[in-house]
């Protein structure tokens, strides 16, 4: 009767995992408003080509800024890693540059820091893949931007990656480098540890004499009522002196195998800061509004700013940068350009003329998008609701300036609605 109750609670789950679909949610949106808006902004990040063969690059290029609003409830952003979010190994990361040096590991970084990046992924498995630019920052996680899909296709002979030796310039593929040994030796590790699993499991009371077992006391081995014998302390010696030849082996051979070894390299700097952006204006965020009746429509962000050139020549708002999401004038002219989910034409200024040299300006700035929902953007439910972000403003000589904003947002949700 038991094991016709196991079969059936077997089969029953076996039913219900082949029925489930494919998730293709992303993590990011899980990620608390406050996390995205006040920490970090994403803009001007290209992913291209979307659809590559196995082998064949995928570049990511881009610009992360940290914000001067860095939570105070979060560690100072001393840290950084730039990295590729992908689902798993499906692209390999072959070349990162910072502010246009290499950068084969983690980065110091500080608020208001400028970081021109750019990596080179290749295409590893076949598939559909969402990929995305990602800043890890020590003792916080990682903060995700806009991502892409891209199509991997397959090629026959599948991947490799090779890569000459620093020591001898001799090529190996790193792909399958040691993956032989790494096996068999994974697999004779895996040998005494059964061993010692199926000894004091099978033949030992040790499992079915459990009520008396946790009555003995833990410096008592129940000699006495023939748990464990001498034999027993025998066998068990015999099996950890084995366990310690194998691990000599494997050392005497690594050492016999690579006789020439680098130490790990970890080199920590601060990348060149890109050249400073010109002085345009002075903006000030004033108050925020955020309405959304339902989720299946875009949310409506109003906010009032105040703008004062100070710079010779006429200027203009031309987009606003929150989080992940880029939002462009809906008057902008040519198409647009980077992850095309992240990337709309959806911010309207009131008034929508220059703004003169030497005045200063009240703007009525609207963005309707759905993002606000889809990427959680706005904290309408946190105890501090406070949103930030990069405005960047253009004068006629082609000049740019991008201006971080924060403010308060007073939100208005549908009844009984929450994310």
């Amino acid at each position: 009767m038991r094991s016709a109750h196991v079969l059936v609670l077997a089969a029953l789950l076996l039913s219900i995992s082949s029925g489930c679909g494919v998730a293709f949610a992303h993590g990011e949106a899980a990620d608390k408003p406050f996390l995205k808006d006040l920490t970090t902004a994403f803009y001007d990040v290209q992913i291209t080509p979307t659809t590559v063969q196995v082998g064949q690059p995928v570049t990511i290029t881009g610009k992360v800024q940290i914000l001067g609003t860095w939570p105070y409830t979060l560690p100072a952003p001393e840290v950084g890693y730039v990295t590729a979010v992908v689902p798993g190994p499906q692209l390999a990361l072959v070349d990162r540059t910072i502010n246009g040096q290499e950068a084969p590991g983690s980065i110091l970084i500080k608020r208001e820091g400028v970081y021109d990046f750019k990596m080179v992924l290749e295409g590893r498995e076949p598939g559909r893949w969402h990929v995305h630019p990602g800043f890890a920052v020590q003792s916080v996680g990682t903060l995700i931007g806009p991502g892409e899909w891209i199509t991997v296709l397959p090629t026959p002979g599948g991947f490799h990656l090779p890569v000459p030796l620093a020591t001898t310039g001799k090529p190996i593929d790193v792909e399958t480098l040691g993956s032989g040994f790494v096996w068999w030796w994974a697999f004779v590790g895996l040998i005494p540890g059964l061993i010692w699993m199926v000894y004091w499991t099978v033949p030992k009371p040790t499992v079915t004499r459990l009520a008396v077992n946790v009555q003995i006391p833990p410096s008592d081995d129940g000699r006495d009522i023939g748990l464990v014998t001498a034999a027993d302390h025998r066998w068990c010696d015999w099996l950890a002196g084995i366990t310690v030849l194998i691990l000599v082996v494997g050392w005497v051979a690594v050492t016999n195998a690579y006789p020439v070894r680098i130490p790990q390299q970890t080199d920590w700097f601060v990348p060149t800061p890109p050249s400073p952006q010109p002085r345009l204006a002075e903006v000030q965020a004033l108050e925020a509004t955020y309405t959304e009746p339902d989720p299946m429509k875009p949310g409506t962000l109003v906010m009032n700013v105040q703008v004062k050139n100070v710079g010779s020549s006429p200027l203009k708002v031309t987009r606003y940068v929150m989080a992940m999401a880029t939002f462009l004038r809906t008057d902008a002219a040519g198409p647009m350009t980077g992850p095309q989910d992240f990337v709309e034409k959806a911010l309207t200024v009131d008034p929508n003329t220059p703004i003169a040299p030497g005045e200063t300006r009240t703007l009525r700035l609207t963005v309707a998008s759905t993002l606000f929902h889809t990427e959680r953007l706005i904290p309408y439910q946190d105890p501090q609701q406070q949103i930030a972000g990069l405005l960047t403003l253009e004068n006629e000589a082609g000049q740019t300036e991008n201006v971080t904003i924060t403010t308060g947002v007073q939100a208005k949700i549908g009844a009984g609605y929450s994310y």
